[in-house]
């Protein structure tokens, strides 16, 4: 018995030294007593540290033991301090930090008139390639904090009120906008990657899950630096195989780091506006690894998202020859429209693993981020006790003020009020955006369209020489049913005060969302009535843009018919890049005539044509009133998704591949009164694909035709999505910006259709005085069809996109030249801004036509 309890209180003993782990806090200065932010503490001979806060105040918990503690910072000399912890005591100690004194020491060069940076620089660059494969793989631990600061905002913007009772900012708009801090593991294997987050804390977000995916840890060893993430243009590294065409470089100084000789460069760009950073690298003697870094991006460097953003990285010795990452710090800054902001992301990296197996579990299933079950749901002691940069004191206020305000703005009655304060009619946003009203815990939710020019919605008031003013109000009803179910009901009517016509149709259809994959869902529904068409179903003219034109102009292009439906369709999306669609419809169609030719303005008629122009007549197996039983099937393939895993559903992420679609539309005669019979096929390829430094290159290429063409009437054929209305562009990638409307509608049996944009994203922009002042980059393009030698039409473009200012950047203008084989040569203006996506009952993924 004795035996047995001295050996518990052995493994007593144990598991309580197990638990004990001492304190060392402080904080980091220079000489003067500056704090330092950002400091890195490690245990010498291990990758193992904290960073310090904006403050320069750093705590490090550690088990038992004597340890070596390095204190480092760009462009100081580095401090180490001896501490001894027998328990859990908390020791304090103030690191100071003297300015780093650098010995400038004869070295050998090419020429005489080369600073002695460039030979080091070369050095670096031969070896670029070889730092950026010796690791095959790497595992890591990271704690990171986000955090967004506003400096400056203004009471009101656009006439809405900026701040609410929910934002921890003073009365100058200064204050934290935004804080999460998370904890997790990161694995990279080849091209595969992973992240697992085991705990976040989103301030005032009890349910908040922060970043599923941190910001990168950004490698220099890239010739092209994708600072923004893997899709953007990148940045030219200091280092990169083709640097020294676009950098100075100047040697500041050598100093030594624990038996490494470092050497301090500063680089800078050579020409303004070229992608390049500024600012101060640290290269290893030997190795010629980056030790660590300061670089700094700005508008000379071409960026437009913002005004200043800066990177700060610093590396370990993990082994000979082999530097890891320990820190990394990302900065950014704007000021725009009386708002000024802040921004900084700070990760800090662990117990790395360089070139150890990773089970091939830890990649299964595509899932590019998990999150451990509880991950949002642990108490504020779990990061007091493992968060390895402390808190500043506004940081510290932010949590305790909105986590202490979660109940209160998340109760049903401050979200009710919310609700009626939202729910109150705005005769403007009536007049140009349309309205929505919801009731009590949005279980109903009522939208319509807008009277004038549609924003985000179609308008209700429109002109053409069919109907005259016509008045088409359009109301959308989400009703929930439960948990990721909805019912929708979309009603539309329609009034022409020339041809005196009403019209209606309405559509009910259930959206049901997979809870545990949510973009896995199904839609399934009816619509039925009698309204007016356009006879191509993209509906190429704008309403309100034909509207102006017919005022103004006296030019109507809007070629509309009658229709009564009935049908039922089904879709699924299955969340992995799969999605179908199936639709069974049977119309009745009416031909409609020209009922006025009022204008605001006297003038010729011409643009005042007929409403079924000859050529779509002649086309057409006939244009008179007919039946039709119609089929159609779109399946719609993006290979490659990968998914975020987060604690009770999955989500789709994206992929690199392209998108396959193909469609089929049948006419089946001898259904009732059907008169239609045709078989009509599409198969397109569309995808964006990063050049980095190059650009971007967009493209849709596809191919179609007719089967079988016994009956197709004017609604049936194959429409090119033309535009020649008064310079406003029509959606690229899919359409012909100078081609007549319905001039190439067909029913040939094969055709051929491409799209292509090479957006250059500043590669010669950047050259041209003034312009490149501007951020404005060109753009390079053009659009083609062909059937047969007698019915084909090709068109170039050359653009200028990216018009706007900071990140208000929506406005695009392009010169279009076209060649055809009927009108010849042809060339105009076309001008376009992206403007919010409708989400009218006409838009979105039924994609209807009314």
């Amino acid at each position: 018995m004795s035996k047995l309890k001295s050996l518990f209180s052995i493994i007593l003993a144990l598991y309580s030294i197990h638990l004990s782990a001492g304190v060392l806090k402080g904080k980091v200065t220079d000489t003067h007593g500056a704090r330092l932010p950002y400091a890195t503490l490690y245990l010498e001979g291990t990758t193992i540290g904290v960073t310090t806060n904006g403050n320069g105040d750093f705590e490090l918990t550690v088990a038992p033991g004597l340890y070596k503690v390095v204190c480092q910072y760009m462009g100081y000399e580095p401090s180490s301090f001896n501490v001894s912890f027998i328990g859990n005591e908390t020791i304090e100690h103030t690191f100071i930090l003297k300015d780093q004194s650098l010995d400038i020491k004869e070295v050998v060069v090419l020429a005489s008139t080369e600073d002695p940076a460039y030979p080091i620089i070369r050095n670096a660059i031969k070896k670029r390639e070889y730092h950026l494969e010796q690791t095959k793989s790497f595992q890591t631990s990271i704690y990171f904090k986000g955090v967004a600061r506003s400096r400056k905002m203004p009471e009101k913007f656009m006439g809405q009120k900026v701040k609410d009772e929910t934002d921890n900012i003073d009365s100058i708009g200064k204050g934290v906008l935004y804080l999460t801090e998370e904890d997790a593991d990161y694995y990279s294997d080849g091209g595969k990657e992973k992240t697992v987050i085991h705990s976040v804390h989103e301030s005032g977000n009890k349910s908040g899950l922060g970043f599923s995916r941190f910001p990168p840890v950004i490698t220099f060893y890239e010739n092209d630096v994708p600072v923004l993430g893997k899709e953007s243009r990148g940045f030219i590294s200091p280092i990169s195989d083709n640097a020294l065409y676009y950098y100075k470089y100047k040697l500041l100084g050598q100093f030594d780091d624990h038996g490494h000789t470092i050497y301090k460069i500063r680089v800078t760009q050579k020409r303004n506006y070229e992608a390049c950073f500024n600012g101060i690298i640290y290269i290893v003697d030997g190795d010629w690894a980056i030790h660590s870094l300061n670089l700094t991006l700005t508008k000379q460097s071409g960026m437009d998202l913002c005004d200043t953003l800066s990177i700060d990285q610093l590396f370990l010795p993990k082994e000979k020859d082999m530097w890891v990452i320990k820190s990394q710090v990302l900065y950014l800054a704007i000021n725009l429209l009386g708002f000024d902001i802040t921004a900084n992301g700070v990760a800090v990296y662990n117990n790395q693993k360089v070139n150890e197996d990773i089970p091939d579990s830890v990649f299964a299933g595509r899932i590019t981020s998990a999150y451990d079950k509880a991950a949002n749901k642990k108490d504020t002691a779990y990061f007091t006790n493992n968060r390895p940069v402390p808190l500043e004191q506004d940081e510290v206020r932010d949590f305790v003020i909105k986590d202490s305000l979660v109940k209160k703005f998340e109760s049903p009655a401050h979200l009710d009020s919310l609700r009626r304060k939202k729910n109150k009619f705005k005769p403007i946003g009536f007049l140009l955006s349309g309205e929505t009203f919801s009731s009590k815990e949005y279980k109903n939710t009522y939208t319509l369209n807008s009277v004038l020019i549609g924003l985000n919605s179609e308008n209700m008031l429109n002109y053409n020489i069919v109907e005259g003013y016509n008045i088409t109000p359009k109301l959308t009803l989400r009703h929930m049913i439960d948990t990721g179910k909805y019912l929708f009901a979309n009603v539309a009517a329609r009034y022409g005060f020339s041809n005196t016509h009403f019209n209606s149709v309405a559509r009910l259809y259930v959206m049901t969302r997979d809870r545990k994959w949510l973009n896995s869902h199904w839609i399934y529904g009816v619509e039925g009535g009698k309204y007016v068409y356009q006879y191509s179903p993209e509906n190429p003219v704008s309403e309100w843009f034909n509207t102006y034109s017919a005022l103004l102009y006296k030019q109507n292009d809007l070629k509309i018919y009658e229709r009564w439906d009935a049908a039922a369709f089904l879709a699924h999306n299955y969340g992995n890049g799969l999605n179908w669609f199936l639709k069974a419809d049977y119309q009745q169609r009416l031909p409609l005539q020209n009922t006025t030719d009022y204008s605001f303005f006297k003038g010729d008629d011409g643009g005042f044509g007929n409403n079924a122009p000859p050529h779509l007549v002649q086309t057409a197996t006939a244009w008179v009133k007919n039946d039709a039983a119609l089929l159609h099937a779109t399946i719609s393939y993006k290979p490659g998704f990968t998914y975020t895993q987060y604690p009770d559903y999955k989500v789709a992420n994206g992929s690199a591949w392209p998108r396959f679609t193909l469609t089929y539309d049948k006419g089946i005669p001898g259904i009732i009164n059907s008169v239609s019979n045709f078989d009509k096929w599409r198969f397109f390829i569309r995808d964006e694909v990063s050049l980095h430094l190059l650009g971007i290159l967009k493209y849709n290429v596809g191919c179609g035709g007719f089967l079988n063409s016994a009956y197709v009437s004017i609604p049936d054929l194959m429409h090119l999505y033309g535009d020649r209305g008064i310079g406003y562009a029509a959606p690229y990638l899919q359409s012909f910006q100078m081609a007549q409307y319905y001039d190439f509608s067909n029913k040939e049996p094969f055709y051929g259709e491409a799209h292509a944009e090479y957006h250059l994203n500043g590669l010669l922009s950047n050259k041209v005085p003034l312009l490149r002042q501007t951020g404005y980059y060109f753009v390079f393009g053009g659009n083609a069809f062909y059937a047969r030698q007698s019915d084909y039409y090709t068109e170039a473009f050359v653009g200028i996109d990216n018009i706007g200012w900071k990140l208000v950047r929506t406005a695009r203008i392009d010169f279009v030249q076209s060649w055809d084989s009927r009108m010849g040569h042809n060339s105009g203006i076309r001008f376009s801004f992206a403007l919010p996506s409708p989400t009218g009952i006409n838009k979105g993924i039924l994609q209807s036509e009314w």
